[in-house]
């Protein structure tokens, strides 16, 4: 059951991929889904034996590589943290599959679309059931590839090659961190398997490294690199840039990515990793701060992005902030339970973004729609379900997910879960603000759209509906069903999956916190919905304006606009001196400079002038000189292997010498 729960994407794939042309279409795309509704259905049931049966599997396939001291095995871990990270990216998978199969109906290349797809969950389960870093590393650069692959899948278009490349290279950063990172658990624990690794760290937690002279403590070290993988690939604050720019892709690809797969590695990695960062106070210390400014820094953008999917975007980098810093302050079971209810909200506003798009002609622009509530009734609903999940509706899933992390936050009384928390509160009413605007712009006022759009705006069609209509009913109950599951006082299914102290009081505190600081989320709720609705709802002119004619507005205004100029200074300091260096500097004056005047070319240039000098000044021709060369060589041959037998070394240089003198013409 288990290894046909992780082979089953990779089938769908490669029947998808390679043999779909002979199955057609329709055919292979139906086995790629089907293979995608038997692995999801595998994850629950084992998900069922994992945390209702409270057990855990593990187990080895057989040898991968043995060299020296390393001895690496392909093995499955199967705990709570796993069976968990399954069931969201197989039900993810499963429904974004169900959705695109009308959605990229009317595109050449779907087969190809739907391999990449199935691909694409393959690794992010590989990277999931590891057992060890290597294997771990194998599923997150497949993650990276694919994610390459499928935001490049138009490739005809400039924009989404740009967007391609840009998410591949920010990426490259965060894996060599990681790569770094899992070298540097081998030279210290000589081993790379979790097993292993996570037993002998508590004796370890005084073991310093020698960096450059200073002593270093290694678990800081390690988990260095660590947080530079993990800042990579969940899009944090430094290399976040990729994130936005992945709308490119097809509008299915962003719900899984957004949802299940890409940017959720990271978080799992924290999570994965916690039994050894968890011994570093300045890991900890580094991971909120982080996450905090990421939840900042996403929700400030966030509000005057003007594209339907940016939008979304950048909820994502900011939950996922909240995921981060939740993780930062041993809040592990918070963090987890937010990535859970986060998955399907999230997928549930992409499919419905999606939707929106799909009936507008592939229009993203919100300035550009409107009046659709009356023509999309049933992705509205859907719609509105997800943005009052994300913005924390009381009694839905973000609700009770988002709010135990801001309250046990503020409950750790220290200066960090202070500042994460009040952060977090800032951060729930912009994420509020922007998720009515959006749901204003695009549903409500009057329609801003050409006639011939609205004539052609039309609902989602069968498959399209049913994946909306069960993850709008997901997005509803799973924090509720789910709450004491994950964060309850006397839950058992986490065990050993993360780090936890035997006396975490987190959720004690956070319960007799004052009523002021509980009410707050709700207060940001409310300010957060109707600030929208001044500033939006049915206007003869956006009061905006006359806020942006403000100079401390303004200024702040286009502060935001250029992303807090992360962009900008990113291509001043690093782009530019970087394409100077390598086409100004190292190709044009070393290799085709000073290497080829020192070099082939300017050697080859000198020997022609001479030659053709001799042979202006002397009458000997050609023929008589290959004579002399053939002489010289032969000779040389000769009397190299009669000094070889003699052994007189002497001997043979003085005569190669001579045949040299001998043989070749004096050049006056």
């Amino acid at each position: 059951m288990y290894i046909i729960n992780l082979i089953l994407p990779l089938i769908g794939s490669i029947i998808t991929g390679l043999f779909g042309h002979k199955l057609g279409n329709k055919l292979s795309i139906q086995i790629a889904v089907g293979c995608m509704m038997l692995t999801a259905l595998s994850s629950l049931y084992i998900g069922y034996e994992i945390l209702l049966c409270n057990s855990v599997v593990h187990f080895k396939l057989s040898t991968w590589m043995q060299v020296g001291s390393l001895n690496v095995e392909y093995g499955l871990l199967y705990d709570s943290l796993t069976s968990i990270m399954i069931i969201v990216i197989t039900c993810i998978s499963s429904m974004v599959h169900l959705y695109s199969m009308d959605y990229m109906k009317a595109d050449p290349h779907k087969t190809r679309f739907f391999s990449y797809l199935s691909l694409f969950t393959f690794f992010m389960m590989l990277l999931v059931t590891a057992d060890n870093f290597v294997q771990l590393f194998f599923g997150w650069e497949g993650v990276g590839i694919m994610s390459y692959l499928l935001i490049n899948f138009w490739y005809t278009r400039l924009q989404a090659n740009k967007s391609a490349l840009k998410a591949v290279i920010l990426n490259r950063f965060g894996d060599f961190g990681l790569f770094f990172g899992i070298l540097l658990v081998f030279l210290v624990f000589k081993s790379v398997d979790f097993s292993v690794i996570f037993t002998v760290a508590p004796f370890i937690t005084e073991y310093t490294i020698n960096l450059l002279g200073y002593e270093v403590n290694a678990i800081t070290l390690i988990g260095s690199f660590i947080v530079i993988g993990v800042v990579g690939k969940s899009a944090q604050l430094g290399l976040h840039m990729w994130l936005p720019d992945a709308m490119e892709g097809p509008t299915p690809v962003s719900a899984l990515l957004h949802a299940a797969t890409m940017v959720t590695a990271g978080v799992f990695l924290v999570l994965r990793t916690s039994p050894l960062l968890s011994y570093s106070i300045t890991i900890l210390n580094i991971l909120t701060i982080i996450g905090a400014l990421t939840t900042l820094f996403a929700t400030t953008i966030g509000i005057v992005q003007n594209d339907i999917k940016r939008v979304i975007a950048y909820s994502t980098c900011s939950q996922l902030g909240y995921m981060i810093f939740a993780c930062g302050l041993l809040n592990y079971n918070a963090s987890i339970y937010h990535l859970t209810t986060h998955a399907f909200f999230k997928a549930l506003l992409f499919l419905s973004a999606g939707s929106v798009i799909h009936g507008l002609n592939d229009e993203q622009d919100m300035r550009k729609m409107g009046g659709l509530v009356n023509l999309m009734p049933l992705t509205y609903q859907c719609m509105l379900i997800g943005t009052l999940a994300l913005t924390g509706f009381p009694f839905l899933s973000g609700y009770y997910s988002k709010d135990i992390i801001l309250e046990t936050s503020y409950a750790t009384y220290y200066w960090e879960g202070t500042f994460a928390a009040i952060i977090g509160y800032v951060a729930a009413f912009g994420t509020t603000f922007y998720s009515f605007r959006l749901l204003i712009l695009t549903f409500f006022n009057k329609p801003r759209m050409q006639y011939k759009t609205i004539a052609g705006v039309h609902e989602a069609s069968t498959n399209m509906v049913i994946p909306l209509v069960i993850l709008a009913i997901c997005s509803i109950f799973i924090g509720y069903l789910t709450k004491d599951l994950f964060v309850g006082l006397g839950t058992p299914i986490w065990n050993n999956s993360f780090f936890a102290y035997p006396y975490n009081n987190l959720i004690l505190e956070s319960e007799v916190l004052q009523r002021e600081l509980k009410l707050l989320p709700l207060f940001a709720f409310i300010y957060g919905v109707l600030t929208p609705v001044l500033f939006y709802f049915n206007l003869k002119e956006d009061r905006m304006v006359h806020l942006i004619k403000n100079p401390i507005a303004k200024e702040s205004y286009f502060f935001f606009v250029k992303k807090w100029y992360f962009d900008f200074l990113s291509r001043v300091l690093i782009a530019v001196p970087f394409f100077h260096l390598s086409y100004d500097v190292m190709n044009k004056d070393l290799d085709k400079g000073l290497w080829e005047q020192i070099g082939v070319t300017g050697v080859a240039t000198a020997l022609v002038n001479e030659f053709t000098e001799f042979k202006l000044n002397n009458e000997i021709t050609l023929s008589t000189y290959i004579s002399y060369i053939v002489q010289a060589i032969l000779l040389i041959i000769f009397v190299g292997i009669f000094s070889f037998m003699i052994g007189f070394l002497y001997v043979e240089l003085f005569v190669i010498l001579g045949a040299l003198y001998l043989c070749l013409p004096k050049i006056k």
